[in-house]
């Protein structure tokens, strides 16, 4: 092989673990001026090798929370929208043609707001109803301008509410809530009712999730839900009313910002009106995405960064937009968005892949033959994790699952760029990305190349052991072959 190929790069994994260039074999007989696929994934490599004179160009040490209405929501593992840009910038700038980009597992739509800045017709879905509004609010295609004097109206009608009624039936409200807490959130839920326009009532929305998320009870330093201690509840003396203007008036400047970068590049018309496609939905990836995508379809383009395994035991994104969701009416989301995803604390999670069901054996000795590593790895734990042998079959049976509809959306030969971290089982790392990269070979899809980043301010919930590793990521990226 080595006599009749030529090895473009190569980078082992140092010790700060920037950057990798993996196994990559690049035919001899490929030239640049020649219209073939091969040579796209060649001016592809080329151009990443010359980023790793920078150690930190996917790592990013730098932090704008503003960057692209990042600061709407602490949502969790959040990716980082300068990195994202560089990726799309790099494979735009060898591969025609790329006109849209489909997240699938969008959270808060990093990606998305990453595609406007080029142009790109922005598509994504996600199953929790919170990361659907968040994205919804910063990816809209025409925002009110109106907005700052919309939040006045909403504070001073809010402040003038002399009602003690509240505007939730959520189980354990003075758990989760103090009284004068629950009832100035109350006041803010029908103040915002009271505005008209529909995205200026998503935007006090997600203004409001995050009120809800830094006035209630629970602690803010893991995404479980756990009340505080009760001497820290007492001592506390805050006023929603007063954070979500706080918060409101952040994040009008957050988006002025970021409209105003996309008016630079050109991406929004005079009128402020996006120049692509815009669209997010609320939607389980193990569904029929060609159905649900139809006429959108083929993207030329998926970018996204999956769960790492079940969310009970790695981030439980359900659990930390529970209380939020509480506050939010469901009708202003999306259609497909029902009252039953708050019927426990764990319902949205549970609904994420790996959340519930069982498997059959077939099912299992399929899932091995898709992937060899899945099955040395299970084959390497002690007899007595059955509890964690069984989530990882199922996460990785869903999982599966929503890869074959991912490649199924996306056009022939057009890239695929995942962000993936390695979570612990019974104090063993899962190669996810060694299992995702065979998953994604079985749907035709070739590996291109794999990077590593530190993660530097990505929040993760460093006190769940199994994540507790997660200071480093890896992207692979992947080119679909064929249909």
């Amino acid at each position: 092989m080595k006599s009749r190929a030529r090895r473009l790069a190569r980078h082992s994994i140092d010790t700060t673990g920037h950057f990798q260039l993996m196994n990559i074999l690049v035919p001899n007989n490929v030239h640049r001026d020649q219209p073939q696929l091969s040579n796209v994934d060649v001016q592809l490599l080329e151009r990443l090798n010359q980023r790793d004179a920078d150690p930190d160009f996917w790592s990013s040490r730098q932090r704008d929370r503003s960057d692209s209405g990042h600061r709407f929501f602490q949502y969790p593992a959040m990716m980082v929208p300068v990195v994202q840009r560089r990726l799309i910038k790099e494979l735009i700038g060898v591969q025609s043609g790329v006109a849209s980009i489909y997240d699938p597992f969008m959270g808060s739509g990093t990606t998305l707001v990453s595609g406007m800045h080029f142009g790109l017709s922005v598509y994504g879905t996600d199953i929790n109803p919170l990361a659907v509004l968040i994205s919804q609010v910063r990816t809209a295609k025409v925002i009110d301008g109106d907005v700052g004097r919309k939040l006045e109206k909403v504070v001073k009608r809010a402040s003038a509410d002399g009602s003690f009624v509240i505007e939730t039936d959520i189980p354990n409200i003075d758990k989760w809530f103090k009284p004068e807490v629950a009832v100035e959130l109350s006041r803010l839920r029908r103040a915002i009712r009271s505005i008209d326009a529909s995205w200026a009532r998503k935007f006090f929305w997600v203004a409001l999730a995050e009120t809800v998320r830094l006035a209630g009870n629970d602690r803010t330093s893991t995404y479980k839900l756990h009340v505080r201690p009760a001497d820290e509840i007492a001592r506390r003396d805050i006023s929603p009313i007063v954070m979500f203007q706080s918060i409101g008036e952040g994040n009008i400047a957050s988006l002025t910002a970021f409209r105003e970068a996309l008016r630079d590049a050109n991406t929004v018309t005079g009128q402020g009106s996006y120049v692509a496609d815009s669209r997010v939905r609320l939607l389980d990836v193990r569904g029929d995405l060609k159905e649900r995508w139809m006429g959108k379809t083929p993207f030329d383009l998926v970018m996204t960064s999956p769960p790492y395994g079940d969310n009970h035991t790695t981030v439980t994104y359900g659990q930390h937009s529970y209380l939020p969701l509480a506050w939010i009416d469901f009708e202003d989301i999306d259609r497909e968005a029902d009252q039953g995803a708050l019927s426990t604390t764990h319902e949205i999670d549970s609904r994420s892949l790996g959340g519930r069901g069982t498997l059959s054996q077939q099912d299992t000795d399929r899932l091995f033959d898709t992937s060899p590593s899945l099955k040395v790895f299970v084959e390497s734990l002690s007899t007595a994790s059955t509890k964690a042998r069984n989530r990882l079959f199922r996460f990785y049976h869903d999982f599966s699952q929503s890869i074959s509809q991912i490649a199924g959306v996306l056009r022939r030969d057009g890239y695929m760029i995942w962000t993936v971290g390695n979570r612990n089982v019974t104090g063993r790392q899962v190669p996810t990305d060694e299992i995702l990269k065979e998953m994604l070979e079985g749907v035709r899809c070739a590996h291109v190349v794999t990077l590593s980043r530190q993660i530097h301010h990505k929040r993760m919930p460093t006190r769940n052991a199994t994540s507790a590793t997660m200071r480093e990521e890896k992207i692979l990226i992947v080119r679909k072959s064929r249909d």
